[in-house]
């Protein structure tokens, strides 16, 4: 039955008012509209809802008993209406963002308290995952939003680069042979022992810099966290590559971060979704803010 909100607040007007005149003059139209209104919502129910005379209009027994459930409606369509508007002004709604650790550490805070301070109404769920596992808490639906480094796409995600960040060397504060600010050289790199922490990532070192198949070595190590990488590089001669943004742990591990050349100095980080997702007014601006400030030296996307 299309009954619509027009018919239900021209209903309402004369039943508060007991006249056609008067109800119009309220809504700011003509009293053959109003009455045209009315008429439409009597013959969609095929019930009459007011006793018609010269001295007004009166409710109908049915008219009177469907009154409260047409105030109900009204009310409820006001609180929807009032709801999305405090979610476009953002003083409500629920930011869900999936992020690494080490980017949660390094950079989030930062940007996160100019949110909070900017939006306090507005939860906040910040999940940590690794930099491979960002993506799956967004395809779940666990987050609306996932940041990380650039990882192949699952079903139903999409990815836009955010930022290029840039990578370097991590060794132990008391490497030998280590000159400060002094990439080391190719052949150097790969006679170092290495310690992987991303199984992606892994593969783009093993080609671009030892010149390896993706079956990592057998010499090297993998760590399942770059906390965990660091830490151990830091008690052993082991090395790694890390986002530049991660040296804020440098002297926490004992480890330096090296200049690095070559195809591996840059990694884009990206910002993933899901496909064919409207994001909601918090994810929208926490996004705008997230691509204003990025991670210590980072460039944004042109």
């Amino acid at each position: 039955m299309p009954l619509s909100l027009r018919q239900i607040r021209a209903f309402l007007a004369v039943a508060e008012a007991e006249s056609f005149t008067a109800a119009a003059e309220q809504l700011n139209l003509t009293q053959s509209a109003v009455s045209m209104l009315v008429r439409q919502l009597e013959a969609d129910l095929k019930i009459p809802l007011f006793e018609r005379s010269g001295r007004g209009a009166h409710l109908t027994e049915f008219g009177a008993s469907i009154r409260p459930t047409a105030l109900r409606v009204l009310s409820d369509v006001g609180n929807i209406a009032d709801a999305a508007a405090d979610l476009r002004s953002l003083q409500r709604g629920h930011l869900r963002v999936a992020i690494p650790q080490v980017l949660g550490c390094c950079w989030l805070p930062e940007v996160l308290g100019a949110f909070r301070e900017a939006f306090p109404d507005v939860e906040v769920s910040i999940h940590e995952a690794s930099g491979d596992g960002v993506t799956e808490l967004v395809e779940t639906g666990a987050v609306e939003i996932g940041i990380g480094p650039e990882r192949p796409l699952v079903a139903g995600v999409v990815g836009d680069v955010l930022w290029h960040v840039p990578m370097q060397l991590v060794v132990a504060a008391d490497a030998p042979g280590m000159q400060p600010g002094r990439a080391p050289s190719a052949r150097d790199l790969r006679r170092m022992l290495w310690i992987s922490y991303s199984d992606e990532f892994s593969g783009i070192i093993n080609r671009t810099l030892l010149g390896e198949p993706e079956t990592p070595r057998p010499q090297d190590m993998r760590v399942l966290g770059l906390m965990s990488a660091m830490a151990m590089i830091g008690r052993s001669r082991y090395v790694t590559v890390a986002p530049a943004y991660a040296g804020l742990f440098a002297d926490v591990f004992g480890v330096r971060f090296l200049p690095l050349e070559g195809p591996a100095n840059q990694r884009r980080f990206l910002y993933y979704v899901r496909a064919r997702h409207d994001l909601s007014p918090a994810a929208e601006m926490f996004l705008t803010m997230a691509r204003e400030a990025g991670p210590k030296g980072a460039l944004r996307e042109a």
